[in-house]
């Protein structure tokens, strides 16, 4: 039967701890995980940014479209079509995959646009009153679902744009 050595266990156990082979690999397979969620979590972000602008563009260009139609009621389908697709032309892809023109509100406002006292001139060329032009968009987004497997819940993406009517 063997006798147990106790110094040399020691020593075999402090010739194991001095070993630094492999240190770098163990090194890094633990920072990989955290790595990865970084990288996904850029590339997440990166995408509700990127769609917010093409939202922001779509919204924009249905509000100067509608501040230079002649019948506002007429052109407003045209109008979300132009904000969804960047065509007013039915058929065409969206800009955002999961963006519909159901999704876009359009609104008018009128405001007061008054004389000078001193000048006599009104702050636009214009009559008495002024319509305002919005158009908005309130969406949640719908990407590749890392931000709710973290728990941070579903993101409101939120745009809007106003432009005075001018007509033709």
């Amino acid at each position: 039967m063997p006798r147990f050595a106790p110094k040399s266990c020691i020593r075999s156990l402090r010739l194991r701890l001095a070993d630094e082979r492999g240190v770098a690999t163990v090194e890094a397979a633990l920072a990989f995980p955290f790595l990865l969620a970084l990288m996904a979590g850029l590339f997440e972000f990166g995408s509700v940014f990127y769609n917010f602008e093409l939202m922001q563009t779509g919204v924009r260009d249905a509000g100067r479209y509608l501040s230079r139609v002649p019948d506002l009621g007429a052109a407003e389908e045209s109008a979300k079509r132009l904000a969804v697709t960047g065509s007013i032309a039915s058929g065409q892809p969206a800009r955002v995959d999961w963006w519909t023109p159901g999704q876009i509100q359009i609104s008018y406002r009128t405001v007061d646009n008054p004389r000078d006292a001193t000048t006599g001139l009104r702050n636009y060329r214009a009559g008495d009153t002024l319509t305002i032009v919005r158009v908005s968009t309130s969406v949640p987004y719908e990407g590749m679902g890392l931000l709710a497997a973290i728990g941070l819940g579903p993101i409101q993406i939120n745009a809007a744009h106003e432009e005075r009517y001018v007509g033709q």
